[in-house]
């Protein structure tokens, strides 16, 4: 087997594996010949001498050392056999019957287990679908920043700079906790009758109580426990609910409102349109400053307002339409528009009417935002609204 190593192509993409692939042939050898050597001499001098073939002397280490090189099976499959083993013995003392039983059981047993799997992977999620509500972002976000991409190179290509918009976001938070779900609902009722049980000691040590009656676990529902109060809660759907009124802030007290207004200043050729108070960044200004400023042009300054970071929470592109007039459009390409969020203080104020220079206002949720901004834009620019509130 050595000397035909050099028969071996010489082609170095081969080589290493013609290589290797006699060495292993040379080693089965010298295992196969070592055992046949130790097989055949019965005295202790004779596995002292070396074992001879081709031309070459191997040493006892060596054989020694190519018989452990023999491939050892996985615990599974030697507990397999083993098994197998185990059973062939014992079939040949059963008589032709009971091997007969035993086989029915094993089948039995084996399709009992596959049901069993098959129950089990009913109830499991590998199946369901995964990042639906990812996937459908991507879908629009890929999309967006495309085409913003697209925008700057326009802009780029035609010279003409940016103009800069700041828009606001006047958030009322949440007054009351929003509404439990259904399996909300029946954790919390599972959990306050077992916390009704309470700890269970020995017998021994005294400290049980009386055997438990089912008249202690039975658990208070929320009516009863306001029903308990000393005093009326304010009911959680007011008045401005039940007749649609919008300009109010005492609506839709379980989730967020947000301020919006029906104005011309972004320069629609179609007149007014719902949308978010915003202005035109001023030299020097700041953003933060033009948000500010935003606010209190559109609806007063009786509002009192926190805002939490310095930095805009979004950004959007607006390409001018040449039909926009020419004293609106001048030399820019179109705007950015750098939206910001900002709370409103609980500690009072609301829109001044007086002084507002918008044609009309509303504080709406999230939805009803999405749902105007697709009636007058259509379901893209409803979409961004949809994401970033």
């Amino acid at each position: 087997l050595l000397r035909q190593t050099t028969l071996l192509p010489i082609n170095p993409s081969t080589k290493k594996a013609s290589i290797s692939t006699t060495m292993s042939m040379c080693f089965r050898q010298a295992a196969r010949r070592t055992l046949l050597c130790t097989a055949s001499a019965g005295s202790s001098s004779s596995t002292k001498q070396a074992i001879k073939f081709g031309t070459h002397h191997v040493h006892n280490n060596l054989a020694a050392a190519s018989t452990t090189i023999l491939q050892r099976e996985f615990s599974a499959a030697a507990k397999k056999k083993q098994a197998n083993n185990g059973k062939n013995n014992n079939a040949k003392e059963l008589t032709y019957q009971e091997r007969k039983e035993v086989e029915k059981k094993l089948r039995r047993e084996t399709y009992e287990q596959k049901q069993t799997r098959l129950e089990r992977l009913k109830t499991r999620r590998d199946h369901s679908p995964k990042d639906v509500k990812r996937t459908l972002f991507r879908s629009w976000w890929d999309k967006e920043m495309m085409y913003h991409n697209k925008l700057q190179r326009m802009a780029k290509k035609e010279g003409k700079p940016w103009r800069v918009r700041v828009a606001v976001m006047v958030e009322r938070l949440p007054v009351v906790t929003p509404d439990e779900e259904e399996w909300e609902q029946d954790y919390n009722d599972l959990r306050d009758f077992l916390e009704t049980f309470g700890k269970e000691y020995p017998a021994e040590t005294g400290f049980m109580f009386a055997p438990d009656k089912s008249e202690d676990h039975v658990v208070e529902s929320d009516e009863d426990m306001i029903a308990g109060l000393p005093f009326t809660p304010a009911p959680r759907e007011t008045e401005a609910d039940a007749s649609g009124d919008v300009k109010t802030l005492d609506r839709q007290l379980k989730t967020r409102l947000y301020l919006t207004i029906k104005s011309d200043t972004e320069g629609n050729l179609s007149g007014p349109r719902w949308t978010l108070p915003s202005t035109i960044a001023e030299t020097n200004e700041s953003l933060l400053a033009a948000a500010e400023r935003a606010v209190s042009d559109s609806v007063g300054s009786d509002l009192k307002l926190w805002c939490p970071s310095n930095a805009p929470m979004a950004v959007n592109m607006r390409v001018y339409n040449d039909k926009l007039p020419e004293s609106f459009r001048e030399n820019y390409f179109g705007e950015k528009i750098f939206y910001y969020r900002v709370q409103y203080d609980n500690t009072g104020g609301d829109v001044d009417e007086a002084a507002m220079k918008a044609d009309d206002y509303a504080w709406l949720t999230r939805e009803e935002v999405v749902d105007r901004i697709e009636e007058e834009r259509g379901k893209h620019q409803a979409r961004f609204f949809h994401y970033m509130l």
